[in-house]
């Protein structure tokens, strides 16, 4: 069962997000970043995971550039500055029932977050006016095996 914020019915540790977008998140300690790979992979069933991808690459020219076109669009001036970047999970494709689930890659992608909460652009509603970081490199797990599968 999720703790939920009394007032507003979201999941704990919600109920804050648009009054301080730019203050979320924060240093990790490495002990506890080992910790949620192996719960993750536990319940995954896979200890060693050597066929489940856990982790994502991005480069760093690309996510400088990903920043940079956002301290660009706040140098506009617009009525709603970004203030955050939200991650998302997809599917590059969908499963179906010829498809095993280890042969469908999950991926994900960055999206700018205003101040109030909202992103840029609404996920649902992608125009031409985007800003997205995606098409990460499944590493470390899967960048391996595909290296080795591919020489």
């Amino acid at each position: 069962m999720t703790k939920t914020n009394s007032k507003t019915s979201l999941p704990a540790g919600c109920g804050d997000l648009t009054r301080n977008v730019q203050d979320n998140g924060g240093p990790l300690d490495p002990t506890v970043a080992s910790t949620y790979i192996k719960n993750y992979l536990a319940g995954v069933n896979d200890p060693t995971a050597t066929n489940h991808n856990y982790g994502y690459l991005f480069g760093l020219n690309k996510v400088t550039d990903f920043l940079t076109q956002i301290t660009n669009y706040n140098a506009t001036k617009p009525a709603k500055l970004i203030e955050g970047v939200r991650v998302y999970l997809g599917r590059q494709a969908q499963a179906t029932a010829n498809l095993p689930m280890e042969k469908i890659m999950d991926t994900l992608f960055l999206i700018p977050v205003f101040s109030d909460g909202s992103d840029f652009p609404q996920v649902h509603q992608v125009d031409g006016a985007t800003i997205i970081l995606g098409d990460p490199r499944p590493c470390p797990t899967l960048c391996l095996l595909l290296s080795f599968s591919q020489e």
